[in-house]
């Protein structure tokens, strides 16, 4: 996936972004269980974004509000097993006739349940089974 650091994008969008990010944070606080990894370790597990984005279990594309809204699964096997969505939005890139995907939240969780809540929309891709 090429990378852009140059990529501008509208206030619109960016109002939007922040308004989803909002939604999804309570979405998942009040989802989250008690023994879950907790919000304010979210963090720790940032290194682990680019291998999610480009090496996804599971990837889920849903419109929303007119937006194409991407998530990215992956599950991994460090500390104790943890799954990570990467949640974002397609936005149209004139220049490059390509879709640029900006990041709206990231989060971790060792419970299915939060999970499936946000897996949803059209499942694009998905790992190869032998």
């Amino acid at each position: 996936m090429e990378r852009r650091e140059d990529f501008i994008i509208s206030e619109e969008i960016v109002e939007w972004i922040g308004l989803k990010k909002s939604e999804y944070l309570s979405k998942i606080v009040s989802l989250q269980l008690a023994d879950d990894i907790g919000f304010e370790e979210f963090h720790q597990f940032d290194s682990f974004i680019p291998n999610t984005i480009e090496f996804p279990d599971k990837v889920f594309e849903n419109p929303e509000d007119d937006q194409r809204v991407r998530t990215y699964l992956k599950s991994y096997t460090e500390k104790s097993g943890f799954h990570q969505m990467v949640i974002g939005v397609l936005i149209d890139d004139k220049q490059s006739n390509a879709d640029v995907f900006v990041p709206i939240i990231s989060f971790v969780s060792k419970k299915s349940n939060l999970i499936k809540e946000f897996s949803i929309g059209r499942l694009i891709s998905r790992p190869t089974l032998n």
